[in-house]
């Protein structure tokens, strides 16, 4: 019987330690997309919390604002406690696995403190291991520690850096303009849109493409919830692309800006939209309201009939279901999208 409860508390602590290792190396290192099983489900749990907790009130979008960097807490800390348990089943499965200083077989709680050193590398000596095995044992606890604390640390650093440049990206589409028609109003000149204009929607197109790799390369990234409009990557794309989609398809052929730099930022912003579809959001089946046509005319820019842009709103159908899914699932609802949909 002795031997069974042996066998059974290291089977479980092995594959206790085995779960957050694989999960930390998944969530980490893969750039195939989305977090290892546990951290996936951790994050949606957390999140979903967060949404409920935060309701639909004035300050719904502050307390949204927190869910990140609550999310990489508890991943690292249920990471950390994983471990911590693993091995402290692992070393209770024989008594005479860890030893005191006079010898004699540590109690309960002294294996908890013994696993918990181990794994953070203390080495304070007061508790030494007492078979081969728990040696071997201590020796790994050692490696397993060392491997999460500092993917741990190298994986924050890398979020905050990532945090930053989405909210780079949103920050340079605010500066084009308030919404889709104010973004083509401020571009369009007399003599048809400016050099610098185009020289910004040029520019635009790695950073959209930056972003989508981002996201497939951090996935909590997802979870970053920007306090302000102005702030927000999702709401920023949305309104790029109603510009875009006025750019290339409202504004009369013969004044469009060069196709050299807005079919690149279409495409990019296609392959932004395809890349979170694969593994973070959900599409629904009713798209965001297309930017005015009439709204544009009246800014002075010459644009197609309405039975042409009509059409070519329908063709891009998906892309604006994807986007309007993409807000939704950052907690951005109808009432905020008015600007992006105007």
């Amino acid at each position: 019987m002795v031997e069974f409860v042996s066998a059974v508390l290291i089977t479980l602590g092995v594959l206790v330690v085995l779960v957050v290792v694989v999960d930390t190396t998944l969530t980490t290192m893969s750039l195939r997309g989305g977090a290892g099983p546990l951290t996936s489900r951790l994050a949606e749990t957390v999140w979903r919390a967060m949404c409920r907790l935060a309701g639909p009130g004035p300050g719904r979008h502050r307390l949204l604002g927190w869910a990140g960097t609550v999310v990489l807490l508890i991943t690292f800390l249920t990471w950390v406690a994983g471990l911590w348990v693993g091995w402290f089943l692992v070393f209770s499965a024989e008594p005479e696995s860890v030893l005191d200083q006079y010898g004699r077989p540590a109690d309960g709680w002294s294996r908890l403190y013994y696993s918990g050193f181990s794994i953070f590398t203390l080495g304070v000596g007061d508790y030494t291991p007492g078979t081969t095995s728990a040696q071997v044992s201590t020796s790994l606890a050692v490696l397993t520690g060392l491997f999460l604390v500092t993917l741990g640390i190298t994986y924050l650093l890398q979020v905050v850096s990532a945090v930053v440049d989405k909210r780079t990206v949103a920050g340079h589409i605010a500066a084009l303009g308030d919404d889709p028609v104010d973004i083509v109003r401020r571009g369009w000149t007399p003599d048809g849109f400016s050099p610098m204009f185009t020289q910004h929607l040029t520019s635009l197109t790695p950073e959209v493409i930056r972003l989508g790799e981002r996201h497939v390369a951090f996935p909590v990234l997802h979870y970053f919830h920007a306090h302000h409009r102005a702030e927000a990557a999702p709401v920023a794309m949305t309104v790029l692309d109603g510009a875009v989609l006025l750019l290339r398809h409202g504004v009369r052929p013969a004044d469009r800006p060069d196709v050299g730099a807005v079919d690149p930022l279409a495409r990019a912003l296609r392959q932004l939209v395809r890349t979170l579809e694969g593994s973070f959001i959900p599409v629904p089946d009713v798209p965001l309201n297309p930017p005015s046509l009439d709204a544009v005319a009246r800014s002075g820019v010459p644009v197609v009939d309405p039975q042409t842009y009509e059409q070519s709103v329908e063709d891009c159908r998906g892309q604006r279901c994807g986007l309007r899914g993409w807000c939704a699932s950052d907690g951005w609802t109808e009432q905020d999208l008015s600007l992006a949909a105007d």
